[in-house]
């Protein structure tokens, strides 16, 4: 909501629900193994309760910034405050230090892998770089930060590109909803075969189905800007497609590829 001038609002109740669709499922369909769950500083300190519900259960809290906002955007000075504040945050609430990272939107482009350097003053594995394979090669990207780093290990996106190379398809999130299984296995396929950890990656409204975190028109026209208002419309692309899909797709991909556990895990594997 930061996006269109409104200041963030916790949906409490769909939060809470989400949260007990996944962990129903890990319980279920994962044989128990656990989670990462990326949450911002916002969330940490407004449902306390919950996040302690998450670590509680076994589950592992990562951190995702303080706001959901572009890292890019920020100076190092105001991104090391950021990333301080909702470590900490995270750690009051759950009594657990976080250990990994995800940058908003993974924010965090080639022109700006200094970021890198800042997170990897609080954390020791991150996972907000997308690879794009057309543009460079492994190699290229493996002789540069964050891959260069001596404290932080980086698990990036790899895409894989559909259509003549038009579309660079992410495993996760609304690529996840639109696309069907088949396409969402050949990404991850794509990545063991480069030696990349296959990951997906879900936010609460892509698996909810009932739009439960629609934004009312109202706070679209406060802002008083068109741009903002498009965006009203263009919640049907979070909220509203492909959502009654996501657990299908995922007993799908289980038949194919072992759920990992949470992405601390991958540490030991370094």
């Amino acid at each position: 909501m930061r996006n269109i001038g409104v200041e963030p609002r916790i949906n409490r109740e769909a939060l809470v629900l989400s949260y007990q669709l996944i962990n129903d499922f890990s319980k279920q369909k994962l044989n128990s193994k656990k989670i990462t769950f990326f949450v911002t500083a916002l969330l940490a300190k407004d449902m306390s309760d919950l996040l302690k519900q998450i670590a509680t259960d076994g589950h592992e809290v990562g951190c995702h910034y303080f706001y959901h906002d572009l890292m890019f955007k920020q100076s190092n000075l105001e991104i090391n405050r950021n990333l301080e504040l909702a470590k900490n945050a995270i750690f009051q609430a759950t009594d657990i230090e976080p250990v990994v990272f995800r940058a908003p939107t993974f924010s965090i482009p080639r022109e700006r892998r200094d970021i890198f350097s800042e997170v990897e003053k609080h954390f020791k594995l991150d996972s907000s770089y997308v690879l794009d394979l057309g543009k460079f090669t492994k190699e290229q990207y493996f002789q540069e930060s964050p891959f260069t780093l001596e404290h932080l290990i980086e698990i990036p996106i790899v895409p894989k590109s559909f259509f003549s190379r038009k579309l660079k398809m992410k495993s996760g999130g609304t690529y996840f909803r639109f696309f069907s299984k088949k396409m969402i296995e050949e990404v991850m396929l794509y990545n063991v075969e480069l030696g990349f950890a296959p990951l997906v990656y879900l936010h609460p409204y892509d698996y909810l189905q009932n739009r439960e975190f629609w934004v009312s028109i109202n706070d679209f026209i406060g802002a008083r800007k068109l741009k903002y208002l498009i965006k009203y419309f263009r919640q049907i692309q979070w909220v509203g497609i492909g959502n009654r899909s996501v657990f299908p797709k995922l007993n799908y991909l289980l038949d194919n590829f072992e759920h990992q556990g949470p992405m601390s895990l991958l540490l030991d594997e370094q």
